[in-house]
């Protein structure tokens, strides 16, 4: 065995040992990321990664055998484009550069897999967390190649994630279940034992009328929650609102910024059931792409790229996007994306960011 045959199949039969979905998505990124390690190839490198991710992230619920074909594959084409690469991964591997687990957070913006629950309570709860979480995880990649030392956004954070399912599921889905005509159209007459919170998103898109009722019940829910004026002009939180702050503070030391729950806010995480995970992957990829190709050379073309994308996405998430670029992408810095900010009208949290930003 000579040339490349060697080395592709030694890290095959890597492939094989490894039986996991996360282990899989670790390994074929630390491979190509040794194989495409030179300046001229950063172009492939940052498209070969973009469909790796889109990838893992599309297809959570395929099994690791199929993962494995598509790794082998992706391995052996990027060997083909770059034959003379082949060395680099013999010597890298035998220099034991691959990153700890805890290094690679590529796995974590794994969208969550779907899940069998009970009775309807508990069915909707898990439900409108799996749906969330399709696009809150969206926000947790990081390259461990960079850092960044400033608190990052809620939204970039896996500990918000966490208690934001708390609030989803001990004040939300209740609160929605109190609702006569929620619990009429979903309820009465269904059986949901053995549905999947997959499953349980392809029967409400697929009738229209209980996806629009399910989504003008959540976006009620959060509506009321809602800070009022008082008869002397204040602003009066209701206790559900001073109920979901304290579930969502950032803790001490915090682990994110997080600016006081009022409308902005509320209107930002009532977005959050939209199903927005494909688009933002095809987005994200073309972001990247075009971001490593140009951030350097044509930092002008990079910063429209970022800016044009902000308002692409509902509810500010673009803004979102527009920072994790800076916990992903080599030559994304503060001053870029106050470049950034000033190509744009009106951003919030990006100009938040920016103000507690290290550079």
């Amino acid at each position: 065995m000579t040339g490349s045959a060697a080395p592709l199949a030694a890290q095959e039969a890597e492939f094989d040992r490894i039986a996991d979905p996360e282990g899989l998505h670790r390994r074929i990124r630390w491979v190509i990321e040794q194989l495409l390690r030179r300046d001229e190839d950063c172009a492939l490198l940052g498209q070969t990664r973009a469909a790796i991710d889109q990838f893992f992230t599309m297809q959570s619920t395929t099994g690791v055998p199929d993962l494995r074909r598509f790794c082998k594959q992706v391995l052996a084409l990027t060997v083909a484009k770059r034959p003379s690469r082949a060395q680099d991964l013999v010597q890298a591997t035998a220099a034991a550069e691959e990153p700890a687990e805890d290094d690679e957070p590529a796995a974590t913006a794994r969208p969550p897999r779907a899940s069998l629950h009970g009775g309807f309570p508990e069915l909707l709860a898990a439900a409108l967390v799996f749906r969330i979480r399709h696009v809150t995880t969206f926000f947790h990649r990081r390259n461990p190649r960079i850092r960044c030392g400033t608190l990052p956004p809620f939204l970039l954070s896996p500990a918000f994630d966490e208690r934001f399912e708390t609030v989803v599921a001990e004040h939300i889905a209740p609160a929605m279940l109190k609702v006569p005509r929620f619990v009429a159209a979903f309820e009465h007459g269904r059986r949901w034992n053995g549905v999947s919170t997959a499953d349980f998103w392809a029967i409400v898109t697929e009738a229209k009328a209980m996806e629009d009722r399910l989504l003008a019940t959540w976006r009620g829910v959060w509506n009321e929650m809602k800070p009022s004026r008082s008869k002397d002009g204040r602003l009066v939180a209701p206790q559900s609102l001073v109920q979901v702050r304290k579930v969502l503070a950032p803790g001490e030391p915090p682990a994110y910024v997080l600016p006081r729950l009022g409308d902005d806010v509320i209107n930002l995480l009532a977005r959050l059931l939209s199903d927005l995970r494909g688009p933002m992957e095809q987005n994200w990829a073309v972001l990247t792409q075009i971001c490593e190709q140009e951030v350097v050379r044509r930092p002008e073309v990079a910063v429209a790229a970022v800016a044009d994308r902000i308002p692409a996405l509902p509810g500010r998430l673009g803004e979102f996007v527009a920072i994790l670029c800076r916990y992903n992408i080599a030559g994304v810095d503060c001053a870029f994306l106050r470049q950034v900010a000033a190509a744009s009208i009106g951003t919030i949290y990006l100009e938040q960011f920016l103000a507690n930003g290290e550079d």
